[in-house]
């Protein structure tokens, strides 16, 4: 296990750091001309994995992972190949902002293409080791491409756990994008498999799977307990749902400590994010422990998805201002007719087609945009195109004035919104019925608009004034 690994020494110069190909990871746009190289910055994946350390019982053994792009680097020739050095830099302060430890390394890739290198995704993952007493903590990852002075930084926050000697616990999750049979010495090496940790915690469907590694610890072993314990691995909605069981596993127990080296299926998982959850069970003493680490799938879309899609998100972005017949005529159309028809839309309502600027899409969007941000239902649902106040500013703009009445002992919180320049003056009337922020329409005077003369009765609370 981990916990027979010494504590990671500052590496030599040009340490041969792991690359595996990049494929759901975000990506690093390369440096335009414009660009001074010095100024750049590349994105750095951080996560980490506590585990207890057998060596010090007062102290957790914690595996941070990185990784980047190999694409952000700067490669130069030496002899036969091209080089990038990669200066690194490890702090971690604890909660009084203290530092408690601190590494520096330099790392190494070598090629034999550099422009291969530029324009392939390729990730560069690696990790290092650290003991720290039990609480929480701060780590802050510094790297600098000598080469283009380039650099990356990425901070987490994470709690070293106190582990017990007595119950039954697992440690933390590693989550790995693959998992090879090594029995070599290696600080990626562990119970004979080399894991390659993917620091990002996302993961493309096609891949098919997400691999993890775990120490199980406090089964009870002796001659007359039972043999067994059993594992479930299993995923969770946003929500905390279980969405996916894989069923039960038994083990025969190797002691009182065991290693979780498995993987599951995300094939059939869409995109989002979701959490994993490893649960064990010492058929002995009936205890159960668990441990769960979040991750996200990224699933690619094909080119007819990504056609529904627009055609989707563009039926509801016009729906306030294409008519019956027009989205009539829209549905009926093919994929390819309607990608013609919705360039035809917006070409016919520009209002200075000589212009490279349609100023009504541009108006038209920023409206959606202003009533997604001031009239959503929540702060996360982003559906205030589809309320009515929504609905009115998208259709009719930014009204002449706003008359707002909070709530009193007789009424409910109401607004008129006044537009003087249409039909020589109309008015609408919103009503928060519920009292929940969410206004409804129940009054105007614009033609074609909801129209009730006893609106007044509406804003009415049922409470009487003293």
């Amino acid at each position: 296990m981990k916990n027979t690994i010494l504590w990671l020494q500052i590496v030599a110069l040009f340490l041969c750091v792991l690359c595996i190909p990049l494929r759901a990871y975000p990506q690093v746009a390369p440096a335009t001309g414009t660009e001074a190289p010095e100024t750049r910055s590349f994105p750095i994946g951080l996560d980490y994995a506590c585990f207890r350390d057998l060596a010090d019982t007062t102290k957790d053994y914690i595996e941070i992972y990185y990784s980047f792009n190999r694409r952000v680097l700067k490669f130069v020739a030496e002899e036969q190949s091209y080089v990038a050095i990669i200066l690194m830099r490890l702090s971690i302060t604890d909660e009084l902002g203290n530092e408690v430890d601190s590494q520096m390394w330099n790392a190494g890739s070598q090629v034999d293409d550099a422009e291969k290198a530029k324009n392939v995704d390729y990730l560069i993952i690696d990790e290092v080791g650290t003991r720290l007493k039990p609480g929480n903590y701060q780590v802050t990852l510094q790297a600098r491409d000598v080469n283009s002075m380039s650099s990356g930084e990425a901070t987490l926050k994470f709690e070293a756990r106190k582990f017990s000697s007595e119950k039954l616990q697992l440690s933390d999750i590693e989550l790995a994008s693959k998992i090879e049979p090594d029995t070599s010495v290696g600080h990626l090496n562990k119970a004979g498999k080399k894991i390659f940790p993917n620091p990002y915690r996302i993961f493309n469907h096609k891949d098919g799977m997400i691999y993890f590694y775990a120490e199980l610890y406090n089964m009870a072993y002796a001659p007359k307990a039972k043999p067994e314990y059993s594992l479930n691995f299993s995923v969770l909605d946003v929500n905390g749902k279980k969405i996916k069981d894989f069923g039960d596993q038994t083990q025969i127990k190797p002691g009182n400590s065991a290693v979780v080296i498995s993987g599951i299926n995300i094939a059939t998982l869409d995109s989002g994010e979701f959490t994993l959850q490893v649960e064990a069970k010492d058929k002995e003493t009936g205890q159960k422990a668990y441990s769960t680490k979040k991750f996200t799938v990224f699933k690619e879309k094909s080119p007819e998805e990504l056609v529904a899609e627009r055609v989707k998100q563009f039926k509801q972005d016009v729906v306030y201002i294409a008519s019956p017949s027009e989205l009539s005529l829209f549905d009926q159309l093919n994929y390819a007719g309607k990608l013609t028809y919705m360039e035809e839309f917006w070409r016919k309502k520009d209002p200075t087609p000589e212009t490279p600027e349609n100023e009504f899409k541009t108006e038209h969007y920023r409206r959606i945009s202003y009533a997604n941000f001031h009239f959503s239902r929540t702060t996360e649902s982003n559906d205030g195109w589809n309320t009515d106040m929504g609905r009115v500013y998208i259709r009719y703009g930014e009204p002449s004035e706003i008359e707002r009445h909070p709530s009193t002992r007789g009424t409910k919180p109401w607004e008129q919104w006044n537009y003087h320049e249409m039909q020589g003056g109309a008015y609408f009337i919103f009503v928060d019925e519920m009292g929940y922020g969410v206004y409804r329409l129940v009054h105007s005077t614009l033609n074609g608009e909801v129209h009730d003369t006893k609106w007044e009765e509406r804003i009415k609370s049922g409470e009487s004034e003293e």
